[in-house]
């Protein structure tokens, strides 16, 4: 039994041996894992850089011609724009133009209009004025006839006036009538 116990004993020394071997080849092994895992691990992040590096260059790469295109669409938009508003501005200064022009036409009309009108008063009040004119020697002939007695005398016209009249200083062939006299008696 002695030589039981010291074959286990030699047996459990050899084992004690093997695991500490092996527990140094797992430290070992764990230790490379890690270093491996940290080597993984920084490849991965600089492949991540990298992707991200790359994204970024695609996509730029992808974008330049758009921006371009982009700008230059904004730009002919400016240029058109520019052009509609040059546009509105020449439009609103013809419509200004003609504004003015129909104010100043239409102040002429009224001006001409006016004018017209009051020709048109005054010609009317002329023509009233020598109405009332022939009316008022109308009316003053018509008031010498009420004295006058005027007839036909053997078919030539003839007037019967009273002796002793007056005669016009303007003019001898007429007599002046005196409408206040008394009237005597005709004369045949």
């Amino acid at each position: 039994m002695e030589d039981f116990v010291s074959n286990a004993a030699l047996l459990a020394g050899h084992l004690t041996q093997q695991c500490d071997k092996a527990a140094a080849a797992q430290q070992s092994a764990a230790a490379d894992l890690r270093r491996v895992a940290d080597d993984v691990s920084q490849r991965v992040v600089a492949g991540k850089q990298e992707l991200v590096h790359a994204a970024r260059a695609a996509v730029r790469e992808a974008l330049v011609p758009e921006i371009s295109e982009a700008v230059a669409a904004v730009g002919q938009s400016g240029d058109r724009l520019r052009t509609i508003a040059e546009q509105l501005q020449r439009e609103r200064a013809m419509v200004s133009g003609r504004m003015r022009m129909l104010g100043l036409g239409t102040l002429g009309a009224l001006a001409i209009a006016s004018f017209c009108t009051i020709g048109a008063t005054a010609y009317v009040a002329s023509n009233n004025l020598k109405r009332a004119e022939r009316a008022n020697v109308d009316a003053q002939v018509l008031e010498a006839l009420a004295h006058v007695a005027i007839t036909s005398c053997d078919g030539t016209p003839c007037i019967k006036l009273a002796e002793g009249q007056a005669r016009w200083t303007k003019n001898d062939d007429y007599i002046l009538v005196d409408a206040s006299a008394p009237r005597g008696p005709a004369a045949p």
